[in-house]
């Protein structure tokens, strides 16, 4: 009896201690105020909604349009009062800690990057979702996020129409990164969160950023967990105060308290500011649901399905690329029929019939021995395998090699070489093509089609293109990726599926 007693009162005051716990990050950032009669508080730093304009007359300038709203700061959680010595009280907010945040960084990217765009205070109440109108929803704070069922389904639908949640752990708590990353494994399960890779184009839009300070480290490497919609990167959760440093702000209640430096934190805005605007015209483009036309309809075929492998990693990066390059085959070639795009498990559904299998990833993933023996059997028995490396990244590329070396140990990866058939017996004769400026960058020397080949039994049968061809097919800029532009993209596809089809 007294062993249930006491586990009642452990349970009874658990919450209290995890409370108290999430109430060490809670507090006053930045120095006290200077007077009594100064009594601003936390949550009341942002300027209120402005009164009904008084009419110009004729002789005055009229001032210039507002710029468009940016980022939506989120207002959420509640608040504690924080006494000072001098008797002063604070009042701090859940969601506002860190009051000029947005302003100053804001601020930063009109005067570096000619970028005029302002914040607004958002409430997930009367805030109507639409990406287009506030692009980005800040979420800021020291205590632990908890949505409602009908938050977490309307900030699913933003993400999926084009819209960036970004969740900063203002001062390194970490009841809010956890909570931040338990909170969209509820909202997009099938899209965990993953540590973005350094060459990852968030970190790389404005300047680079492989190293960062932070309070007690010095020169390592910056972490964001991303969520992935397609090959964009819908949400960001960092473990670092970012505001602290936009703001100039030094968290000096807070004892554990962890955070960039002004110099890091200020790149890693900037970067994730470009990224923001640069990227949704993706995120509008893999919003639109993939659907034929009448247009698109030819009487008297037979549906190609266009099937693409499920992995356990980012497997659909591009929704819509394979409908786009199924569509400009039937228009521009002999080849006419209907088309249907199917995902496929290996080992669970059946593939003999197709004549090619599509593999396209921006992550690390791992095939098992039941994947990895039904796709040797399907390569065996006369199949074809495209593999595309969204963004051209390394991640994917490691995961692949890996997987393939594990299937076929003996073989090797080598350039297609211009004279071939895949290149020169086609539709198209692929010679030169035009890569994005990234991929110019990155490989100056490269100026033709290149794709690698592992020949098994004298053939090709397994096509990698380490540089991004869906997006190509897509037809939307991608910044600072490795790809193939659409015009080269389609051509170059359209000679891949002809060849799979004929042979």
């Amino acid at each position: 009896m007294r062993k249930i007693l006491v586990l009642m009162v452990l349970f009874a005051v658990s919450p209290v201690l995890l409370a108290a716990d999430e109430d060490d990050f809670l507090k006053p950032v930045g120095k006290p105020p200077k007077a009594k009669a100064d009594r601003q508080q936390a949550g009341e730093a942002l300027p209120p909604l402005p009164l009904p304009a008084t009419p110009l007359r004729r002789s005055e300038k009229k001032s210039p349009p507002s710029p468009a709203t940016l980022i939506g700061k989120v207002v959420w959680g509640s608040f504690i009062d924080y006494k000072w010595e001098d008797g002063q009280v604070s009042r701090v907010f859940d969601w506002n800690m860190v009051p000029a945040d947005c302003q100053r960084i804001l601020s930063m990217a009109r005067d570096h990057m000619g970028m005029e765009y302002k914040v607004e205070t958002v409430n997930l109440s009367s805030f109507d979702y639409t990406p287009a109108q506030i692009p980005v929803l800040f979420f800021s704070g020291g205590r632990s996020l908890n949505f409602t069922n009908e938050e977490r389904e309307k900030l699913r639908r933003y993400m999926l129409a084009g819209g960036m949640l970004w969740f900063d752990s203002a001062v390194g708590s970490p009841f809010f990164y956890k909570s931040a990353l338990k909170e969209l494994s509820t909202i997009m399960p099938e899209s965990p969160a993953r540590r973005l890779p350094l060459d990852q184009p968030v970190f790389h839009m404005v300047k680079n950023l492989t190293k960062v300070n932070l309070k007690e480290k010095k020169d390592v490497e910056p972490v964001l967990e991303g969520v992935y919609v397609g090959s964009r990167v819908a949400a960001v959760v960092s473990p670092y105060g970012m505001g602290v440093g936009w703001d100039r702000a030094v968290p000096e209640l807070i004892s554990k308290a962890d955070y960039y430096d002004p110099g890091s934190a200020d790149i890693m805005g900037l970067n994730l500011l470009a990224y923001a605007v640069g990227w949704f015209p993706v995120g509008k483009s893999h919003s639109r649901i993939d659907v034929y036309g009448q247009n698109d309809l030819v009487e008297d075929s037979d549906p190609v399905v266009f099937p693409q492998i499920r992995t356990d990693g980012v497997w659909n990066t591009e929704p819509g690329a394979g409908s786009t390059l199924m569509r400009f085959v039937s228009r521009n070639t002999n080849v006419k029929a209907n088309y249907i795009n199917k995902a496929i498990v290996l080992g669970k559904d059946p593939v003999d019939s197709y004549p090619f299998l599509f593999l396209s990833g921006i992550t690390e993933f791992r095939l098992s021995d039941s994947e990895r023996n039904a796709l040797k059997g399907y390569l065996a028995h006369g199949g074809y395998l495209l593999v595309n490396n969204s963004l051209g990244l390394s991640e994917f590329d490691r995961a692949f090699r890996a997987n393939i070396a594990a299937m076929y140990p003996d073989l090797k990866f080598e350039r297609i070489p211009a004279d071939s058939p895949l290149f020169q017996k086609g539709p198209y004769k692929i010679d030169l093509v035009e890569y994005s400026p990234e991929t110019k960058s990155r490989f100056p020397e490269v100026k033709r089609a290149y794709l690698e080949g592992m020949k098994i039994d004298g053939e090709y049968k397994i096509i990698y293109s380490p540089i991004d061809i869906a997006a190509g097919w897509q037809g939307d800029k991608h910044p600072l990726s490795c790809m193939y532009m659409p015009d080269d993209a389609l051509k170059l596809g359209a000679n891949l599926i002809s060849y799979f089809m004929t042979h």
